[in-house]
């Protein structure tokens, strides 16, 4: 039997599993300074989500970090769930969720 799976109905449903993503795959970096900073910029895109605040600094900062580690899958990984995130949250990068 094949399970149905219903489409996100708001936007903070559409965010939970490409934010989640982009929080594992930034665990899966290596412990140099560009990796470090990367999951630091997540955590705090993280909790800009969750307090409502703005995030479209946060994204670019986030963008610049991903850039910055070198070529491979993760960094892939990471630049579609962060372009996921980007298509939720609109050209402007708010946060205002319901």
């Amino acid at each position: 039997m094949i399970a149905r799976v219903t489409p996100p109905t708001t936007p903070r449903e559409a965010l939970q599993r490409p934010l989640y993503e982009l929080d594992r795959y930034a665990g899966w970096l290596a412990k140099g300074r560009v990796s470090v900073a990367v999951r630091a910029d997540v955590q705090a895109l993280g909790a800009a989500m969750d307090a409502g605040s703005d995030t479209s600094l946060l994204l670019l900062t986030l963008d610049k970090d991903i850039g910055r580690l070198p070529s491979g899958d993760i960094r892939k990984m990471l630049r579609k769930s962060l372009g996921e995130i980007r298509v939720v949250l609109g050209p402007s990068g708010s946060s205002s969720l319901s």
